[in-house]
């Protein structure tokens, strides 16, 4: 369970990059973002860089020792462990399955907890937009207030990024692709997004007693090798 929902949280983060930046017409995409932890539960403090790799067909976040891909014509998610080197591999559609509940298994968004959970995040999640404004990272940006359970964030977007117009409308059509999963379209990320209404440049996360900063360092568009979106050969799969 806290596996699945550690993932979420992950894909969710990965979503949030995707409808904002996706763009099939000019090139693919590269991001990279600087992350300090301080004080979270459960988290080394630390600082750490972020590195989001878009196509047309494919997202890939790399955080050092594990990557995310979304592979979304395939409709497969891949998680790899570079320590271990082995990788987890789930139809998005079914992400969220509970392990031994069945032969068929049974999805997390059926479970009455987990539904409950959900509710309550949703509940309370609130984005409001304020009159504040500065230049962050050579982007002139917005400050939101967003609120969602124990968590405060400050999010400073901008409308700058080249071709926002573009990509947000791209991005919202490949966020289809998790429509069909009852949990993520509970999360309904998409909705956070349009209200947000800009690329998240910067944002400060206050959370049980810890926070997490996350700036954008550079942004790239250039041809992506193809193997960034593939598990390397040597790589063993592991069950969930």
């Amino acid at each position: 369970m806290q596996r699945i929902s550690t993932l979420l949280i992950g894909v969710s983060a990965a979503l949030v990059l995707l409808l904002a930046g996706a763009n099939t017409t000019r090139a693919d995409l590269y991001f990279e973002y600087d992350q300090i932890t301080k004080g979270v539960p459960n988290q080394s403090d630390g600082r750490g860089i972020i590195k989001q790799y878009l196509t047309a067909d494919a997202t890939a976040t790399d955080l050092g020792d594990a990557v995310t891909i979304i592979d979304m014509q395939a409709k497969m998610l891949y998680e790899l462990d570079r320590g271990t080197r082995t990788y987890r591999k789930t139809e998005v559609e079914k992400l969220g399955v509970i392990p031994g509940m069945g032969p068929e298994g049974k999805e997390m968004a059926e479970n009455p907890m987990f539904q409950a959970m959900l509710r309550s995040m949703m509940d309370s999640l609130k984005v409001t937009p304020t009159e504040e404004y500065k230049t962050i990272a050579g982007y002139k940006c917005r400050k939101y207030i967003v609120k969602v359970m124990m968590s405060t964030s400050e999010y400073w977007v901008t409308k700058e990024i080249d071709g926002y117009d573009e990509m947000k409308a791209i991005g919202e059509k490949a966020s289809q692709l998790f429509m069909n999963n009852p949990m993520m379209k509970q999360l309904n990320i998409a909705s956070m997004m349009n209200t947000l209404d800009g690329f998240p440049v910067h944002t400060v996360t206050e959370m049980m007693g810890g926070t997490i900063t996350t700036t954008l360092t550079r942004m790239e568009r250039k041809k992506l090798d193809p193997a960034l979106f593939t598990v390397p050969a040597d790589y063993k799969r592991i069950a969930d």
